[in-house]
């Protein structure tokens, strides 16, 4: 049977006003009178209605969280801090996946939508532009981060990816490296193109001409079969030494192809990726990685959105660019002469 105000109104003797008063820490309770009435409705069984509670105060105290991946171990360390942060204000949080699907990514915002959350943190598809400009008109605070579009009009937190993608390609470089990949993403995501600049940059900066044939494009889906790609462009391009993956899932991926196909890692290929999942989870592969602000652009994006519904204050448009470090393993080593 469902507790109400009224029972427990009547296991303490104390009025329905007083004790709805006292469960919503209203200042005209003194706090002796509120924890008798939170240690009986605590006893009791009492669940807080959080549907009047909404109808009454405008807010469902439900952020949404929307990613690409789940399975991804870069989305899951950001989870959890973004989930730790907003928990400790009093939010709950509602997680999408949208498996780098738009029509997915479409269908977690309207849920969002319908069910009067009071905010989202999204990382977009960015198959198009369609949903993001959809949510924008929706009203609802909204922060983007890991990627981005071209739009100064919505407020995103995430990485330097442009030095990052240099940062790993430098890397390579110094070691002596003059055939180098990039295993890529969909260059619709903003992450992926911004670091093959940064590739490019590095590439320059060495005199090496860049070559669009030493770039492919991989699924960044944790599970999706890379090998295919993985093997044509090794049985195109024997002479490679170094790979720059796109992230660290891609870099594993391609250690594992390497090693069955009988190259070594380092000693015939280096191979440098993204995320330093590393940091969090233990592999049994050292991977020299750049390591982004997964916690830090956690920690900035949930801040952000706090202060703008505790003040119900509209959030500020802006991009906030983090910043990225090389962390050296033993997955590079200097070319063989």
């Amino acid at each position: 049977m469902k507790i109400t105000l009224n029972d427990i109104a009547k296991a303490t003797g104390f009025s329905v006003n007083t004790v709805s008063h006292a469960l919503s820490d209203k200042p005209d309770i003194s706090e002796k009178t509120k924890a008798v009435i939170k240690d009986a409705a605590e006893k009791l069984g009492y669940l807080k209605n959080y549907a009047a509670s909404c109808m009454r105060t405008g807010k469902s105290m439900m952020i949404a969280i929307i990613i690409p991946d789940i399975k991804n171990p870069y989305f899951s360390v950001v989870l959890r801090e973004i989930e730790s942060i907003l928990f400790k204000e009093g939010y709950t949080v509602a997680i999408f996946n949208t498996n780098e699907d738009a029509k997915h990514e479409r269908a977690a915002i309207d849920a969002c939508l319908v069910r009067n959350m009071d905010g989202i943190i999204i990382c977009p598809t960015q198959r198009s532009y369609t949903n993001i400009s959809f949510l924008k008109n929706s009203s609802v605070p909204y922060i983007l981060i890991s990627r981005h579009f071209d739009d100064v009009t919505s407020t995103y937190v995430g990485n330097d990816d442009i030095k990052s993608g240099y940062l790993a390609t430098r890397h390579l470089t110094d070691l002596g490296h003059k055939k180098i990949a990039f295993f890529s993403a969909d260059q619709r995501i903003s992450s992926a193109y911004e670091r093959l600049e940064g590739y490019k940059e590095a590439l320059r900066e060495a005199g090496i001409n860049y070559d669009q044939r030493n770039v492919i494009s991989l699924s960044t889906t944790v599970g999706s079969d890379n090998i295919l790609p993985m093997r044509t462009f090794f049985d195109k391009n024997p002479d490679c030494t170094a790979v720059v993956a796109f992230n660290d899932i891609i870099a594993f991926q391609t250690i594992n192809f390497l090693n069955k196909i009988g190259k070594r890692v380092p000693e015939d290929v280096s191979v440098v990726g993204f995320d330093n999942i590393s940091s969090d989870f233990v592999f049994p592969s050292p991977l020299t990685s750049v390591s982004v602000s997964k916690k830090e652009m956690a920690t900035v994006s949930a801040r952000l959105l706090i202060d703008a519904l505790t003040t119900n204050s509209p959030l500020a448009p802006q991009h906030i660019i983090l910043s990225s470090q090389l962390l050296v393993r033993d997955s590079t080593a200097k070319a063989k002469i």
